[in-house]
């Protein structure tokens, strides 16, 4: 709303479950990004019951120069709503990359987009060189000053392929990736930087689904081609899609073997930051090892075989913290998956669909997930209008066997029907 000073507005934020500092600190640098001072704070705290609090600011901001003193456009207001909504969901180095580093000078869709690419980069280049490409080296080199401005067109190039108003068709990608690795090639010298570089290109040739443009989204979601996430030396089964989740604190892969699959979500909270950089080098590969696994084990049932793996960053948290920073992130990550397969008015608008088929993800519970957990994901997905969404998530404490409880594996589920059939009813199958 506007105030009576040329130029100055009061901004209404409501944030759920946020530590006030956190979010006056982000809608602070959101709205000095846009060249405005807070000159007053209101901040209450607000119970929501169960479902935690709400975080209430109420700023009145004022124009650092007299460029901004006349009345804000509506498209200029839209895009630091969007902004000051998305900051929550960022990953603390895409804040720092936008805010601290290049201030003006990345915005942060873009800064987001690169933080992703990095940490989809680091699981595929480790296997050439763990060392030269470990993920502290891929974030500073693609970083670097003298090279964000071919990771920033990279990242253009990602939006303008996915623009739901105007996409980048097939022939004008491919023009537009060999003018960004021309100038790649011919500019820069250093070999790490350039096949880094040249593999994001890859990423942005191999996305077929994001939710990048969906207003209230919770994290980047990305369908993949598998292709992508090979090198040339391997020559193993491919899997039939893949689902990359990039959000705060936490980097989530889904792979699955068939078009129907099922598989469970496991959490992965590393308790440093070396042991976090070894986690995310092997996550790709332990997801694909863990859903090839039970691709082999649902072999006499109709599903396939899949797995998801959320690495959480935990680093330096208390055990509250570290509590709630995983609730949020499965949430973030099950929230995502229904923006790439729910199908509904807005999505539809607002995601271009180079796959051009109807997906169908099933998840079940692994380690770490709780059944609260389990709940959230079927009612989320209810909410977000999925066909079946009880199916979504197995293991519901009130439908069918409660898998956290009894353990239930192949070999399990054989041992119970054994020790039931034979030893309780007498029979012989």
């Amino acid at each position: 709303s506007h105030f009576n000073g040329p130029g100055d507005y009061w901004i209404d934020i409501a944030v759920s479950n946020s530590l006030p500092q956190i979010a006056l600190e982000n809608a602070s640098r959101v709205l000095y990004q846009h060249d405005f001072n807070v000159v007053r704070s209101h901040l209450d705290m607000v119970s929501d019951n169960e479902n935690g609090s709400v975080c209430m600011l109420r700023l009145l901001v004022s124009p650092i120069s007299d460029n901004h003193a006349e009345p804000m456009s509506s498209e200029r207001m839209k895009v630091i709503t969007h902004e000051l909504k998305r900051t929550k969901w960022l990953d603390p180095k895409t804040m720092e990359l936008v805010f601290n580093r290049f201030p003006n000078r990345l915005s942060l869709i873009n800064g987001e987009i690169i933080t992703a690419f990095c940490s989809i980069l680091h699981p595929i280049m480790t296997q050439k060189n763990p060392f030269a490409y470990s993920i502290g080296n891929i974030h500073d080199v693609i970083t670097r000053d003298r090279y964000l401005k071919y990771a920033s067109s990279i990242a253009d190039m990602f939006l303008d392929r996915f623009n739901p108003d105007c996409p980048l068709d097939e022939s004008s990608l491919q023009e537009r990736s060999e003018e960004i690795k021309t100038k790649i090639c011919n500019e820069v010298e250093d070999t790490v930087a350039k096949e880094l570089l040249l593999k994001m290109i890859d990423i942005v040739k191999y996305t077929l689904k994001t939710n990048i443009f969906l207003e209230n989204r919770y994290s980047l979601g990305l369908r993949l081609d598998p292709r992508v996430m090979e090198i040339e030396e391997n020559s193993r089964e491919l899997p039939y899609g893949i689902i990359f989740s990039h959000g705060r604190r936490f980097n989530a892969f889904h792979v699955r073997f068939r078009d129907i699959a099922r598989g469970g979500m496991r959490l992965v909270t590393p308790s440093s930051q070396e042991q976090h950089a070894l986690e995310s080098s092997r996550q790709y590969e332990e997801c694909y090892g863990l859903a090839f696994a039970q691709q082999l084990k649902n072999k006499d049932i109709p599903e396939g075989g899949s797995k998801a793996v959320n690495l959480i960053n935990c680093h330096g948290l208390s055990e509250q913290a570290k509590a709630f920073v995983m609730r949020k992130s499965v949430k973030a990550f099950a929230n995502t998956i229904l923006d790439l397969v729910v199908e509904n008015d807005e999505t539809k608008r607002n995601i271009v669909d180079y796959l051009g088929k109807k997906e169908v993800v099933y998840l079940g519970p692994d380690e770490q997930v709780t059944v609260d957990d389990i709940n959230w994901i079927v009612q989320r997905a209810a909410k977000r209008g999925l066909d079946a969404p009880s199916a979504f998530m197995s293991s519901k404490p009130r439908a069918g066997i409660n898998h956290k409880e009894y353990g239930v594996t192949s070999e399990g589920v054989n041992t119970f029907l054994d020790v039931a059939l034979q030893k309780v009813l007498g029979l012989d199958p």
